[in-house]
C-alpha cells in the first residue's frame, strides 16, 4: 500500500501542474485581441457592406402576381430589394397617408392616386398611366350558365353575384359603372356579394360563394376554376387605369423613381402583356 504521505503529495502536485495550464492558457486569452478587435498598432477591421436599399411598393392585388415574377430581375438590375403590400387600392391609398411608409404606389385606379397625391405625398414628376385592364364576366368551370350580355346578369339563375366592393374598390366600382350604363344596376345591386378586393372577388365564384362575378381579364386568366362567359366589350365598359409613381419625401426617392422607370420599361411591358394587361404607350 502507498505511504499517505507520498499519496497526497503526488495530488497536490497534479494539481498545482493543472492550475498552472490554466492559469498561463487565461493569460495567453486575456492578451490576445479578441476576434475582430485589431491588436495595437494593427490595421482597422473592415466596414460592414452597407444593407441593400429596400423599396417598399403598394400594388394592387390584381398585378401580384406579374410584380412578384419581376421583382427579381428589376432587384438585379437596380441593386434593390423590393418589399410588396398588396391590397385593395382604397385601403393602401388610406394606409400611405396615414403611415407614409410607401415608395411606390401602383394602384388600379387613378382617383386613389388622385386622393395621395391630394396629401402632397406623390412625386408628381414621377407619376404615369401605365396600363389598362378589361372587365369580364366569369362562372365556375362547370357552370350551366349561359351569359352574352349584362342584361343576362338579372336571370334568375343569378342568386348571387361577386364583385369587389363597388363603394370603394377599383374593380368593383368598374363593374357598379358598367352595369349603371347598361340600365341594370338597380335591378342586380341586392343581389351583389361585395369583397374585400377583386382577388376576393374572384375566389368567391372559385369557391361557390356566387353564382358569377364580374373581375378583371388578368385575374380570370390565372385561374383553373373558373370560365370567362363572356367579355365586356370596351365601348360598353370603363377605362380602367393603373397609375404608378414615387412617393416624396421618403429616404431613396431617387431609387424608387428609377423603380417606376424600370416598370415602365421593356423588360416589364413583356410580362405585363403576357399577363393580359394592356401597356399604355410605348415603354420608356
Amino acid at each position: 500500500m502507498m505511504d499517505p504521505g507520498t499519496l497526497i503529495h503526488g495530488v497536490c502536485a497534479r494539481t498545482t501542474r493543472r492550475a498552472a495550464a490554466l492559469a498561463g492558457a487565461f493569460l495567453l486569452s486575456w492578451g490576445a485581441p479578441a476576434a475582430g478587435v485589431p491588436a495595437p498598432g494593427g490595421p482597422a477591421p473592415a466596414a460592414p457592406a452597407p444593407a441593400v436599399p429596400e423599396i417598399m411598393v403598394y400594388a394592387a392585388s390584381s398585378l401580384r402576381d406579374v410584380l412578384q415574377g419581376l421583382a427579381p430581375a428589376c432587384e438585379q438590375d437596380l441593386h434593390v430589394r423590393l418589399i410588396f403590400n398588396f391590397g385593395a387600392s382604397n385601403d393602401l391609398a388610406r394606409q400611405i397617408e396615414a403611415g407614409r411608409k410607401a415608395d411606390v404606389f401602383f394602384p388600379a385606379d387613378e382617383a386613389w392616386m388622385d386622393s395621395v397625391a391630394r396629401s402632397g405625398l406623390v412625386d408628381a414628376a414621377s407619376r404615369r398611366s401605365l396600363l389598362a385592364n378589361r372587365l369580364v364576366v366569369v362562372g365556375s368551370r362547370d357552370s350551366p350558365l349561359a351569359l352574352r350580355r349584362a342584361a343576362d346578369l338579372a336571370s334568375p339563375a343569378v342568386r348571387r353575384l361577386s364583385l369587389a366592393d363597388p363603394e370603394a374598390v377599383p374593380a368593383g366600382k368598374y363593374a357598379r359603372a358598367w352595369l349603371e350604363k347598361a340600365g341594370v344596376w338597380e335591378a342586380l345591386k341586392g343581389r351583389v356579394v361585395p369583397a374585400l378586393d377583386a382577388r376576393a372577388a374572384l375566389a368567391a365564384v372559385e369557391s361557390g360563394g356566387a353564382d358569377a362575378g364580374v373581375v378583371y381579364l388578368t385575374d380570370a386568366a390565372l385561374s383553373k376554376q373558373v370560365r370567362v362567359l363572356f367579355e365586356v366589350p370596351e365601348a360598353e365598359g370603363p377605362r380602367i387605369s393603373y397609375p404608378v409613381a414615387a412617393m416624396r419625401e421618403r429616404p431613396y426617392l431617387d431609387l424608387a423613381r428609377r423603380v417606376v422607370d424600370w416598370l415602365a420599361g421593356p423588360t416589364a411591358a413583356e410580362a405585363f402583356r403576357g399577363f393580359g394587361f394592356i401597356v399604355l404607350g410605348p415603354p420608356r
